[in-house]
């Protein structure tokens, strides 16, 4: 029941995403590790956990990008690529952390090789910057 919750609240947070924000998006790796009452929902009602969340976050401009298991630590990682408003983000981040079925929930955001890459080029820039100071 909870996990439906969840995809109802992300269905009604959809307005705070608009089509401009979906043309710059943003990719995250959000790491959950479940409590017992979410692996007995799991058990109790088996299926694939990444079809129900995918439609959430299409409705809210994002695309899921993974969901795996890990095997031997139970978390699920998950990627996802959402529209580039901070807040937006910042509220699908801590919308997770009231639903009471988790015990740790991390949110990483990814950067592709190639823009790591632009990033290690402004590197001397951002030093010369702290130089003048």
């Amino acid at each position: 029941m909870k996990h439906l919750a969840f995809g109802t609240l992300m269905a009604l947070c959809g307005s705070m995403a608009t089509a401009e924000d979906a043309a710059n998006m943003r990719t995250f790796l959000f790491i959950g590790t479940s409590n017992s009452a979410a692996w007995e929902m799991q058990i109790a009602n088996p299926g694939d956990r990444a079809a129900s969340v995918k439609g959430g976050i299409e409705a809210l401009g994002g695309e899921l990008l993974s969901y795996y298991w890990g095997l031997g630590n139970g978390k699920n990682y998950i990627t996802v690529a959402l529209p580039d408003d901070p807040t937006f983000i910042q509220a699908f981040y801590v919308s997770r952390l009231g639903d009471g079925l988790l015990t740790e929930y991390q949110m990483i955001e990814l950067m592709s090789s190639a823009d790591m890459a632009e990033a290690l080029e402004r590197v001397q820039e951002i030093k010369a910057q702290d130089d003048l100071k």
